[in-house]
């Protein structure tokens, strides 16, 4: 009776089986792929933000001169802000965020 000495199973080398060696340009090509479609994607929301943006601004235009009442504009404005800010967290447009919250903060000690 011969015995099967061989592993039934090898796990996979993580470098690629290439023990430890330096990135071939495959590797620093495929590296730099994503970095350029992770970097297109972000830009691609960044701009989407900047529309819906232009929405709002264009939105409010109507808005605004529809209504007679100068107290009304603080609420709606304080919305208005909250869900840019919660697009833009949606969005991951993060540097807009951050001077949205800024501005709410600002707004929202003053009433």
């Amino acid at each position: 009776m011969s015995e099967n000495t061989k592993p039934e199973w090898l796990p996979p080398q993580l470098d690629g089986g290439r023990d430890g060696l330096a990135p071939t340009a495959l590797d620093r090509s495929a590296a730099q792929l994503e970095a350029d479609l992770q970097n297109e994607r972000d830009a691609r929301k960044e701009e989407r933000f900047y529309w819906i943006l232009a929405l709002v601004i264009v939105g409010n235009v109507p808005l605004l001169n529809s209504i007679e009442s100068s107290w009304a504009l603080v609420p709606l404005f304080l919305l208005e802000l909250v869900l840019l800010i919660g697009i833009a967290d949606w969005l991951g447009v993060d540097r807009v965020k951050v001077l949205l919250e800024k501005v709410f903060a600002r707004y929202s000690k003053d009433e």
